[in-house]
């Protein structure tokens, strides 16, 4: 059994001071590395791996991939916990075998905000904002062709049926709009509870005015919408992503706006974040695209919560308990042989 000491390491230096103050005066040896919590710079493996040292329990930014020979190079290491919902720059897989704990913090304050933004991407090109702009800043004004439609009586199909869809639901509803929805793993009844009809992934791109994206990344939600899936669209329909960007193939999405296969598109999340300079998203109309750099969810203040969740999970963990974040939950009888027993 590797002994339970309490050193946490903190990936990167955090937009608050909350975390390290208050992990330290819980009585953990906190360490935190030097590039700051949003700076696009990345570690090497190197000193990704010094850096995490015999820490029990890593606080770790979405922008450090975590691989099996990462975690596995590090015994010491019990816990690696994400102070937002994603969890997808940690190989779960290797971690669950591992039997180290994969924890995240789905603060409200996270998926009402990510609501929230993909309420606003929706209206945004519904309403014709990107073209009436234009229109107005090249010296233009009223035309009748730029005119937005109204919500109302639209079709929403929600791609991916968890917190961030029903605070969704929660918001559009009231709007007159019919809620469909696709989750493999959500059953008509809990859809209908949050006022979305459950229905098959086809179905539902072909019958939606607005598609929404609320899925992990996973091997199984990699591509999940490619040219085939775009064709399956209406034509005047429009797509929104604020999950992750691997879920879109955006090659195909960027052929798909510039060959009028849909109408429009809201993207705040990339496979390759930052965007790279030559992606083709950039060459399309920007009428009909909105790019936003992975920000539009995250509202002022909104950091506080999920590291006031860390702190309670690594509270949890430090008992030898479970916390209710867990995500891997296979990995518990595991974890419980190696630092509980």
């Amino acid at each position: 059994m590797v002994p339970n000491v309490r050193k946490v390491c903190i990936s990167r230096t955090p937009t608050v001071s909350e975390p390290r103050e208050a992990l330290t005066r819980l009585g953990f040896e906190v360490t935190v590395g030097r590039i700051g919590w949003y700076d696009t710079e990345r570690y090497g493996a190197q000193e990704l791996s010094e850096l995490i040292g015999d820490a029990s329990v890593l606080l770790s930014s979405p922008r450090e991939s975590l691989d099996g020979a990462m975690l596995k190079a590090h015994p010491h290491l019990q816990a690696v916990v994400s102070p937002i919902i994603g969890v997808d720059h940690i190989d779960v897989a290797a971690a669950t075998r591992l039997g180290v704990l994969v924890c995240n913090s789905p603060a409200w304050e996270n998926f009402a905000g990510l609501a929230e933004a993909a309420v606003g991407l929706i209206v945004a090109l519904v309403k014709g904002l990107k073209r009436n702009e234009a229109e107005l800043r090249g010296a233009g004004w009223y035309r009748i062709e730029n005119r937005g439609a109204l919500l109302a009586g639209k079709t929403l199909g929600l791609v991916g049926l968890g917190r961030v869809a029903r605070e969704m639901a929660r918001r559009l509803a009231p709007w007159q709009m019919r809620l469909i929805g696709y989750d493999p793993y959500v059953n008509a009844a809990a859809a209908h509870a949050m006022g979305a009809e459950k229905v098959e992934l086809a179905e539902l791109l072909g019958e939606s005015d607005v598609v929404s994206l609320h899925v992990v990344l996973t091997a199984q939600t990699r591509n999940l919408i490619a040219m085939r899936e775009l064709k399956q669209m209406k034509r005047e329909a429009y797509l929104v992503n604020t999950s992750r960007g691997g879920v879109v193939n955006e090659e195909d999405l960027a052929r798909a706006l510039t060959e009028g296969v849909i109408a429009g598109a809201a993207l705040d999340v990339f496979a390759q974040e930052p965007l790279a300079s030559d992606s083709p998203l950039r060459a399309v109309d920007p009428r009909k695209l909105i790019l936003t750099p992975h920000i539009i969810g995250h509202a002022v203040g909104v950091d506080e919560p999920g590291f006031r969740m860390v702190a309670d999970t690594l509270k949890t963990i430090f008992a030898g308990q479970v916390p209710e974040t867990v995500v891997n939950r296979e990995a518990i009888a595991r974890w419980r042989e190696r630092f509980c027993s």
